[in-house]
């Protein structure tokens, strides 16, 4: 199917040894074989062939004879089976097999029996050529190009998801080839994509599943250009359980960095770091440089069409987190960045100092959060991600603060319904005032919207018109009646007539300074309170201002 990276010869054929005569004579269909020894003492028997004067030379081949043994013999031939002896003598061991054998049986026998020893010998070949990629830590890429090596073929490795970790001797034909097979396997879903992708029938291309003991994590490929050899699966079947290995390896490795992780991480929220130079000394351990402090960030996952879901799967969770790290390493690095109570939890690092400016940071915080959320969208498609950032601190100390504020963030953007944006603490202005009052006392909050905002929504329900839309449309144009006019596509006396009843239902007067503050803080309740605050063409997301 593709050009291949080197002249193709089996594991079994480039394994010395092949199987001794005498086990093959032990075998149920040549019972009452007759064995006339040559000349020479007979070579070990590595595969069948026919007596046929114009095949290509096959060494270390039983040559099987319907009559008497051929004559010459083929080059390199090691033995012969037969029905007559020779007439006289020959250089290799002659069987004659008795009148009853039938030939069916025998040369299934036959070729069984060469076929498992040709699978023993690759693999045992192939797991002492693993041996040394697994031992210095290669990674994937080095099982792959160990096995290339033994099978002249191309070779590539995927996890469960299909995302390549390692390849060897991939050209332009089977990487465009591999990327359209896995997005016709991704588009059945996350459910199916492994099992659809080892189904599919593409001549040429053998796939072998990697299996753990959950079950299957993944699969190794092979472009052999035709159906594969017996010894092409048994080397293809260790580097499959190579690749268990790895992928054990891995597991651990990262279980044990994510407590680690995670340790340093409650310690910061929970205000219990020793001292700055142990934060910064435990943070480069992990990888990460916090000692010029760190901008925190908080994502999570959110499945749009189903409120309240939490995102479980296991598959689709390791997916989002290969990518989100992928694009932390590549456009930040050395963050601290962990995995926990089903949030994406990352502190992203000072640059080096006089690099940047703290706002400077900040506005680059929010690229990289774009970043991730249009990457995550291609990622784990049909799932949203909303990320929070807090603002830039200077102190690696005060590294849990910023957390806090990312969190607290996150809160007010999913009470807002920004699901699927980033959402800064800055921006949350007088919102996160009214969200703690809320979380501590929510009866408080209840009460202040009843007082502002609830007769308005009721007069609204009752009677279908648009006070609360309005006062929402006034307020965000900053009291001008005019632009609030254009904005809801209505006469300005019919503005001034809806702010009178307003006044009139609420008691607060929106041309006095501190009523319109009531008015504005009550819209804000009734955002936090999770009730929809209409706008002047139906539902309109909001958007945090600071101070608004």
């Amino acid at each position: 199917m593709g050009s291949r990276t080197a002249p193709r010869q089996s594991a079994a054929e480039a394994a010395a040894g092949g199987v001794d005569l005498a086990d093959l004579l032990a075998l149920p269909g040549l019972a009452g074989s007759r064995l006339v020894r040559g000349a020479a003492p007979g070579a070990p028997v590595r595969r069948l062939a026919l007596d046929d004067p114009d095949a290509a030379a096959e060494p270390g081949a039983l040559v099987v004879a319907a009559g008497a043994p051929p004559e010459p013999l083929p080059e390199g031939c090691a033995a012969v089976v037969c029905r007559r002896a020779p007439a006289g003598e020959v250089s290799v061991p002659v069987v004659v097999l008795p009148p009853s054998a039938r030939w069916g049986p025998v040369l299934a026998e036959l070729a069984a029996a060469l076929e498992g020893a040709g699978s023993a010998r690759a693999a045992a070949e192939a797991r002492a050529a693993l041996r040394a990629p697994l031992l210095e830590g290669s990674g994937y890429g080095g099982l792959a190009l160990a096995t290339r090596d033994l099978l002249g073929a191309p070779v590539a490795c995927l996890d469960e998801y299909l995302d390549l970790l390692g390849g060897a001797g991939l050209g332009e034909r089977h990487e465009a080839e591999l990327e359209e097979l896995v997005a016709e396997a991704r588009g059945h879903g996350p459910a199916s994509i492994l099992g659809s992708f080892l189904n599919h029938d593409t001549p040429g291309l053998t796939r072998v599943p990697v299996v753990a003991a959950a079950g299957p994590v993944g699969v190794v490929v092979a472009w052999l250009g035709g159906e594969p050899k017996a010894d092409e699966r048994a080397v293809l079947g260790e580097l499959a359980e190579a690749c268990a290995i790895e992928r054990a390896r891995d597991e651990a490795r990262t279980e044990t960095e994510a407590r680690l992780r995670g340790d340093l991480l409650e310690e910061l929220l929970a205000g219990e770091v020793a001292s700055r130079e142990s934060l910064v000394r435990r943070a480069r351990h992990l990888g990460a440089e916090l000692s010029r402090g760190a901008v925190a960030l908080i994502g999570k996952l959110h499945d749009p069409h189903n409120e309240g879901r939490v995102i479980t799967d296991e598959r689709l969770v390791r997916r989002f987190l290969q990518q989100a790290r992928a694009s932390l390493d590549l456009h930040w690095p050395r963050s601290l960045v962990d995995w926990d109570d089903d949030q994406l939890l990352a502190l992203l690092p000072t640059p080096q100092p006089g690099e940047e400016a703290a706002e400077a940071i900040e506005e680059r915080a929010m690229t990289l959060g774009r970043r991730l959320l249009a990457a995550t969208r291609q990622t784990v498609p049909g799932l949203a991600l909303t990320i929070a950032l807090s603002r830039h601190t200077a102190e690696p100390e005060r590294l849990g603060s910023a957390l806090d504020e990312a969190r607290l963030a996150l809160s007010i953007g999913e009470r807002l319904g920004r699901l699927g944006e980033v959402v800064t603490f800055e921006e949350t202005g007088t919102y996160k005032l009214l969200f703690q009052i809320f979380a501590d006392r929510p009866g408080e909050l209840d009460g202040f919207y009843e007082q502002t905002l609830a007769p308005l929504v009721r007069y609204d329900e009752q009677y279908s018109t648009e006070l609360v839309g309005t006062l929402a449309t006034y307020l965000e144009h900053d009291c001008n009646l005019a632009a609030t006019a254009g904005t809801l596509f209505t006469h300005r006396h019919t503005v001034r007539y809806r702010l009178d009843r307003i006044a009139e239902l609420s008691g607060l007067d929106i041309g006095r300074t501190d009523d319109r503050e009531k008015l504005s803080l009550g819209l804000k309740a009734m955002r936090l309170l999770g009730r929809r605050v209409p706008g002047p063409m139906g539902e309109r997301p909001v958007r945090g201002r600071s101070g608004a």
